[in-house]
């Protein structure tokens, strides 16, 4: 489970990713239409682990600087940007940016919780293939 905060697009964009988070057990902590609704957040809350999810409005060219800023300040905190484009352009201002992913819409809900959902941890190192046990033959004959 993560907690995930949505931010961008419509009322109804935001309703419907509010639902599908909620569907696979995600907290939704905050949503709104702009990087301000971030600000009523408890500032614990922003230290992490939190999962941004921005809906970009790509007209609206300062979106990778602000929610740059937001991922600068709060390491704690991963990007997920929901976007129409397939420029590659886009995925390297939001890289660039900070942000851990790129959904393209249309998305299916496997994409965005896959994008949603907290790195897996590492497993733990598995022991090598045991050595063969010495039979003998590894020593030279005599004659």
């Amino acid at each position: 489970m993560a907690k995930v905060a949505v931010v961008g697009g419509s009322e109804e964009t935001r309703l419907l990713l509010r639902g599908l988070l909620r569907l696979h057990r995600h907290q939704v902590v905050q949503e709104g239409p702009t990087l301000e609704c971030l600000e009523r957040l408890p500032p614990a809350t922003l230290q992490g682990p939190l999962v941004l999810v921005v809906d970009a409005n790509l007209d609206e060219g300062s979106w990778g600087e602000r929610a740059g800023r937001v991922l600068h300040d709060h390491p704690h905190v991963r990007g997920v940007l929901l976007s129409p484009s397939r420029s590659s352009r886009v995925e390297n201002q939001a890289k660039s940016a900070g942000f851990a992913a790129v959904v393209r819409r249309p998305f299916s809900m496997q994409e965005l919780v896959a994008a949603v959902e907290p790195p897996a941890e590492p497993p733990f190192p598995s022991p090598g293939a045991p050595e063969p046990a010495p039979t003998g033959r590894d020593t030279p004959e005599a004659p």
